[in-house]
């Protein structure tokens, strides 16, 4: 698992069968986190690792920033003909992206095991 971190996140990033997981830990914020995500997610496509599932488990705050740089993750990935799925969304962000209207476009799974398996489903 590669990780790396900045003041008030730390990204993790692993995989699980052909699917990449990427857990922020701490604040998604415009910033240094946002700009160290950013920087990440292309780096994975160039890589081929186009299946990501990004665990919101250990999100501590996200803002405006935070949320569309989910946003770009998935248009990016998807260009490329993979996908984005979020796992393990706390309660308040999930109300936050349904009242945003942004369920239908981030798909949220209950479990990380549940998104990277939606992946094989098709």
């Amino acid at each position: 698992m590669a990780a790396l971190a900045v003041s008030s996140m730390k990204l993790e990033v692993r995989n699980e069968n052909d699917v990449t997981v990427i857990v922020p830990v701490g604040s998604l914020v415009i910033g240094a986190p946002e700009q160290m995500f950013n920087a990440t997610v292309p780096r994975l496509l160039v890589e081929r690792r186009t299946r990501l599932v990004i665990d919101l488990g250990e999100v501590k705050k996200i803002d405006s920033s935070g949320i569309e740089t989910l946003l770009v993750a998935c248009q990016q990935a998807r260009e490329v003909g993979g996908d984005v799925k979020l796992a393990r969304v706390p309660p308040r962000f999930q109300t936050l992206l349904e009242i945003a209207h942004l369920t239908d476009v981030l798909k949220i799974y209950p479990e990380v095991a549940d998104a990277v398996s939606s992946f094989a489903k098709g």
